[in-house]
């Protein structure tokens, strides 16, 4: 899930062998043509890497978008190297805002989102394929904050996820905008500004928390055992 591939790029400008897999035809081809940059689209699986072939996978906000996520991560776990690492990103079904918002958090994403996880249920799923995870983070910025504020917007009744509509483009919109009332946009504009300036302490407390919006999880794939030497 590597996107237009500007990640990608960043591991390429150091020197790593990098590749990524993209199933969006758009955002791979620009990964390739204009970036020029290694990337597939196709699933990893159906790659079929040879076993232990590499030394990290990020996964940052793909695992929820897909129907058999245990799956991936057993293919994640073969083609990774003893002591390879995973960084798998995905919003947090346990967050405060998740529990608090219910069908109206902005993270819950439905359809795009077919998958979601509390931090139990990613550690289990990441342990039952070899993973140790070695640390857990309860912040993303970039979606965290915007998250709070459009879950506010949604629950007090104002039109599902209009403010990302408005600031997104045409492709990037999550709901049709038909039948929005003219007072709408004002007043999501207006409370926008609060809401954005309030985000900052309340997005950052249950990050401390361990009730983020999103949870950032650091796995390694465990060494072989030593073979004791008589």
């Amino acid at each position: 899930g590597c996107g237009p591939g500007w990640l990608l790029r960043e591991f390429d400008a150091r020197d790593w062998e990098a590749m990524g897999t993209e199933l969006s035809s758009a955002a791979a081809s620009f990964a390739r043509d204009e970036l020029k940059l290694n990337v597939e689209s196709h699933e990893l699986r159906d790659l079929k890497f040879p076993d232990r072939h590499f030394d990290a996978v990020t996964l940052w906000h793909v695992l929820e978008h897909m129907p058999e996520p245990s799956a991936l991560l057993r293919e994640i776990s073969r083609v990774l190297k003893p002591g390879g690492v995973l960084l798998v990103g995905v919003p947090n079904w346990g967050s405060l805002g998740s529990r608090l918002s219910r069908s109206k958090w902005f993270q819950l994403d439905v359809p795009r989102h077919v998958n979601h996880f509390t931090a139990g249920r990613l550690k289990r799923e990441l342990v039952a394929v070899g993973l140790e995870v070695r640390r857990q983070i309860f912040l993303a910025p970039e979606f965290d904050f915007f998250s709070f504020v459009q879950s506010i917007l949604n629950r007090i009744g104002l039109r599902h996820n209009l403010l990302y509509n408005l600031l997104r483009g045409r492709g990037a919109k999550v709901m049709r905008e038909d039948r929005v009332g003219w007072w709408q946009i004002p007043v999501t504009l207006a409370l926008a500004v609060p809401l954005g300036l309030l985000s900052l302490p309340a997005t950052l407390l249950a990050a401390l928390i361990r009730q983020g919006g999103s949870m950032t999880f650091y796995a390694r794939k465990a060494e072989p055992s030593q073979a004791v030497k008589d």
